[in-house]
């Protein structure tokens, strides 16, 4: 007696079917692959806007508080403190490298789309942000009753007064991040 050995194998509607299968697999992905590197791209832009405004936020931090104030800062100044409407470069500041104090700062708008290109501190042009914009603002912190920095006032002199502190914002925009950009913001304290 012979015994007969079935073959086993696939058939063609079998390949067919797993070939579909794994066609549909790897297109997955593969769109997932793809987003995350376009993912990947924003952060790379968003960690370049953070630095830059990094940068800014450092100089003009350290700028006294007002054109009025000692440039030790003590005494600071009080009821002689530059008013918000007056903020901005003052008269002769035409150049950054002029700015003395923070408020010389409101209003500045430099790259993508402006005259000017984005600088340093010391006026040279930075290379590699040839699609970002900054714009700064600055303006006396807002502690009255249901002001922005309202919870920030506190008792015995510390931060009692309108004038006490600024708030610097430097808002960031970089291709596709809108309209608005990224805003970082700092307090520079009247002392």
């Amino acid at each position: 007696m012979k015994m007969q050995i079935g073959q086993k194998g696939l058939t063609l509607i079998e390949m067919v079917i797993t070939i579909v299968i794994l066609a549909i697999s790897l297109a997955a992905i593969s769109a997932m692959l793809s987003s995350g590197v376009g993912r990947s791209s924003d952060t790379t832009l968003e960690i370049r806007s953070a630095a830059l405004a990094q940068s800014y936020l450092d100089e003009i931090l350290s700028k006294r508080f007002d054109e009025r104030s000692h440039p030790r800062g003590i005494p600071p100044c009080r009821a002689n403190c530059t008013t918000f409407a007056n903020f901005g470069p003052d008269s002769g500041e035409d150049d950054r490298s002029d700015y003395d104090d923070v408020d010389d700062y409101h209003g500045l708008d430099q790259g993508q789309g402006q005259s000017d290109p984005l600088q340093d501190s010391t006026g040279a042009e930075r290379t590699g942000y040839e699609n970002f914009r900054v714009r700064v603002s600055v303006r006396y912190m807002d502690i009255t009753v249901s002001g922005t920095e309202e919870n920030l006032a506190v008792d015995l002199n510390d931060l009692d007064e309108n004038e006490d502190a600024k708030v610097i914002t430097v808002r960031v925009n970089y291709l596709n991040s809108g309209t608005e950009g990224i805003a970082y913001s700092a307090y520079k304290t009247n002392f």
